[in-house]
């Protein structure tokens, strides 16, 4: 069942990937404040799934493997290792750009501060992604 789960999260998570690529536009060029809540509101949409992934399979999982993270190979277990750090440091920055957002959803200045963020927490989050897709093709746990 877990391996179900896994494959099941790793969908969800290029899901996710996919609605903030589609907000990206949003954003970029002519920018109107239509357009910049529009980039707000998938931002939220994109962090409220990956926190109920996070909390419905990944955190019990992790919970239940961490048991098993010694007798794995010394490169399985520093995959595992940053893929827990780097998805908990993806998702609080997601909560301080999200919350930076709400602080002035309806201008677009709540967005501008949260955007010395946006590009590294993508970039974490991003590299998060590949690392749980080699646990979940590698069966780590």
């Amino acid at each position: 069942m877990a391996i179900a789960l896994g494959t099941l999260s790793l969908a969800f998570q290029v899901v996710i990937l996919f609605i903030l690529i589609l907000g990206l536009p949003l954003a970029r060029g002519a920018g109107t404040k239509k357009n910049f809540i529009r980039h707000g509101y998938l931002t939220v949409f994109a962090l409220v799934l990956h926190t109920i992934l996070t909390f419905i399979i990944m955190v019990p999982t992790f919970t239940v493997g961490i048991v098993d993270i010694n007798s794995l190979p010394i490169l399985y277990q520093i995959n595992v290792i940053a893929h827990a750090i780097l998805g908990i440091t993806a998702e609080v920055l997601g909560f301080v750009v999200v919350g930076l957002w709400f602080s002035k959803p309806l201008n677009n200045w709540g967005c501008m501060k949260a955007r010395k963020i946006m590009l590294p927490l993508f970039i974490i989050w991003t590299i998060s992604i590949v690392t749980g897709a080699l646990i979940e093709i590698f069966g780590m746990p």
